[in-house]
């Protein structure tokens, strides 16, 4: 299939101070079997030798764009930017220190229908890129998704592995910094065509110190956070999902404080619409009747 008849992806890749892993990536990049690519890199001000690894791959390969933010935008507003930049009808958001399968592209785009966000697993490995013998599907019940409901207290879908319609993102803009922005094109996705999996672990996703999901936060931290990400849920929700749109204004309301009565609620909620709320959780029904009822003690928050 020659190169003008595929339709045109856009690799946005974001990058800060990544110069011990670059150079894996994109040859990883560089040499996808899907031809129609183009590499947009925006680099988020760099202090290590980041900068001029790109410029030396940007001078090799007329495929790659490359840009530099005069101030720090952080890893949600950087990728926004790329998507603003980028030309291809479809975007695929790379990490700077993971490895793709060379067929990644090739294959989403093979399996992609008229969803607005496909995406695939991924194989955990260390900083050397050794196996750790798990998936993320391992970890979380990675299915498609067509209810926004799904991404209120939880995500699988991760950016690195998801390619996205660029049309949905008009819809997404601007991306809110009080969340990943892999969970807020998942939510918005679910309302534009949903979301399809394939399962093949096509991402090797390298697990160090240094990762953005595996940062710690302190517990109020996550739960003020949790709040915020609820309100933009319930006010981003369309009116005509009355029943998405009501029970985000319950999960806000619950998630106020631990008062007797939002203890009730948030379990209550948990318990009838846990089809939904634990969607992600590889537990069987008996566990998860079980977790509902520690939502009336305990909040779920977003882990990233």
């Amino acid at each position: 299939m020659n190169n003008e008849s595929l339709p045109p992806v856009s690799i946005v890749m974001a990058t800060y101070n990544g110069a011990k892993f670059l150079k894996e990536q994109m040859e990883s990049l560089l040499h996808q079997t899907y031809s129609n690519i183009e590499i947009i890199i925006v680099d988020d001000g760099s202090t290590d030798n980041t900068r001029e690894m790109l410029t030396q791959y940007a001078a090799q390969h007329k495929n790659i764009q490359l840009y530099f933010n005069d101030q720090h935008l952080g890893y949600v507003k950087n990728f926004e930017k790329g998507c603003g930049l980028a030309n291809g009808n479809y975007i695929s958001f790379s990490d700077q220190d993971d490895v793709w399968a060379l067929n990644k592209t090739e294959l989403l785009m093979e399996a992609l229908d008229d969803s607005a966000i496909i995406y695939c697993d991924d194989e955990l490995v260390d900083k050397s890129l050794h196996s750790l013998s798990k998936k993320h599907s391992d970890l979380k019940r990675l299915a498609s998704f067509n209810n926004c409901l799904c991404f209120a207290t939880d995500n699988c879908v991760g950016g690195h592995a998801m390619i996205i319609k660029k049309e949905i993102l008009k819809f997404a803009y601007p991306f809110p910094e009080e969340m990943p922005y892999d969970l807020w094109c998942a939510f918005i996705a679910t309302f534009h065509g949903g979301i399809k999996y394939l399962d093949k672990p096509l991402v090797k996703w390298r697990q160090h110190t240094n990762n953005i999901t595996g940062l710690e936060k302190k517990k109020k931290e996550k739960t003020v956070e949790t709040r915020k990400r609820l309100a933009i849920f319930y006010n981003t929700c369309p009116p005509e999902l009355s029943m998405e749109k009501q029970v985000l204004q319950q999960l806000c309301k619950s998630y106020e404080d631990h008062s007797l009565q939002n203890n009730f609620l948030r379990m209550s909620i948990f318990l009838r619409y846990k089809k939904y709320l634990l969607a992600m959780k590889k537990r069987n029904e008996f566990r998860k009747f079980l977790f509902c009822l520690k939502m009336f003690y305990k909040l779920r928050l977003h882990v990233a």
